[in-house]
């Protein structure tokens, strides 16, 4: 079975739903609980998203960015809880960025391997396609990173709240759906 095809655990099931949910967590923790508290939460949520990914011999990149956000929380939490629980969106923005830059300087690019699980073998535009694609994801990240930390920094919870667990994942939708409706109409481009 391919690995893509892989059976989805009730575990990783949760953990991806914590994820997407991560800021509504912390801000109705925030209510009822300390900063710390939650931070410690927080702290024990990496930890097991660290022993599943060595649990399924994940990547070392994948097992080395959660390793290296929670050694960040961790830190944070020693100096400002408060803004060590709203930093996770801006170190998984920028692991998701390091990531995929990381694989222009050493291909194939991240998209350029989820374009070959879906499409099998890719000609040259292609792969330059998917290079230009993988570029625009490394500053869609950025920028999300940066719009992340401003709003850890200088908005309050309900303004974080909103832009990191509702209009963020807008702005990954969109990307998603304008990269889509860009590769149908150079895919029908090149077809005539």
């Amino acid at each position: 079975m391919p690995s893509w095809r892989r059976k989805v655990r009730p575990l990783d099931l949760l953990l991806v739903l914590i994820s997407l949910a991560y800021p509504f967590v912390v801000y109705f923790g925030l209510v009822h609980f300390s900063p710390l508290t939650v931070g410690l939460a927080l702290v024990v949520f990496l930890i097991l998203r660290l022993l599943l990914q060595r649990h399924r011999r994940a990547r070392r990149s994948e097992f080395g960015i959660y390793l290296a956000v929670l050694a960040a929380i961790a830190v944070l939490l020693m100096v400002n809880e408060l803004l060590a629980i709203k930093t996770y969106p801006v170190l998984i923005s920028l692991s998701f960025a390091v990531v995929f830059g990381y694989s222009l300087f050493n291909p194939p690019t991240i998209i350029e391997r989820f374009a070959r699980m879906m499409e099998g073998e890719l000609d040259e535009q292609a792969i330059r396609y998917t290079r230009n694609v993988t570029v625009a994801w490394v500053v869609f990240f950025l920028l999300n990173a940066a719009i992340s930390l401003w709003t850890a920094l200088y908005g309050d919870l309900a303004t974080w709240t909103l832009y990191n667990g509702f209009i963020s994942y807008i702005l990954i939708g969109l990307m998603f759906g304008g990269e889509f409706l860009l590769r149908q109409y150079v895919k029908r481009k090149k077809v005539s």
